[in-house]
């Protein structure tokens, strides 16, 4: 299940000018922080500028700068955008509790009805890890678009989805029922046919479309994965048990 969570201020006319100037104060100080990194990289030393470094220049520029202090907080203002971080997370631990309550009825569900549960071995982990970067081989120091932004939609939706926390579930229900969970290799078992056994990449043209370029089988392709998850599964048991 995806949630968002959008929230709209609405400032004043004098309150908009307001947040127009702050924001272009702290834009200064970060494009300059930003530049500063990318010509130390270019040297040909090399040289790596890390947050703590730029950090510590803050105090010096603050006492450079008389204005600096504007933005400070009031006591009444630190209570409100407090007030705020308790209500945001206050939503966030209704979502989490809504998770792992759906989590709990569908483990339960699928523990009552079946003796033998596949599913498939998920790095969690692993499959939400960031996009490495893509040096660029023609320029020194720069890097070319490496795919980060739709990354970090679609590990946001894996983590939101809970499949950690599902999977983590259904094995602890399993094991107090005396029920078995198989984790199968997912490897091309969304590419298989589940009638016929051909493997090919045209089987799967499009994310719920499976169509058999060899037998002409089509279904859901999540459900031909899940016909073919199920029979390793049961190949696996039975080897076991032999």
């Amino acid at each position: 299940m995806r949630r968002a969570f959008k929230f709209l201020l609405r400032p004043t006319a004098r309150q908009a000018a307001a947040l127009s100037v702050m924001l272009g104060d702290h834009r200064a100080p970060y494009n300059a922080a930003l530049q500063e990194r990318r010509d130390a990289w270019r040297h040909p030393s090399k040289t790596m500028i890390r947050y703590g470094d730029q950090s510590a220049q803050l105090k010096e520029i603050r006492a450079c700068d008389p204005d600096q202090g504007r933005w400070s907080f009031s006591s009444q203002q630190a209570t409100l955008r407090r007030k705020a971080v308790a209500k945001v997370a206050a939503l966030h631990g209704a979502v989490r509790r809504q998770r792992l309550d759906l989590a709990h009825k569908v483990a339960v569900g699928l523990v009552r009805e079946h003796d033998l549960i596949a599913v498939e071995a998920l790095r969690v982990t692993n499959m939400t890890r960031r996009a490495r970067p893509k040096p660029d081989p023609d320029q020194s120091g720069a890097f070319l678009p490496n795919g980060q932004a739709a990354k970090s939609g679609l590990n946001k939706s894996i983590l939101d989805a809970g499949w950690g926390v599902f999977l983590a579930v259904l094995r602890a229900k399993a094991e107090s029922a005396g029920r078995v969970v198989v984790e199968v290799n997912p490897a091309n078992t969304s590419r298989t046919c589940a009638v016929c056994g051909h493997c090919h990449a045209d089987n799967r043209r499009t994310q719920a479309a499976f169509t058999c370029v060899a037998c002409g089988h089509a279904a859901h392709a999540d459900v031909n994965a899940a016909v073919n998850i199920l029979r390793v599964g049961l190949a696996r048991q039975a080897d076991e048990a032999a």
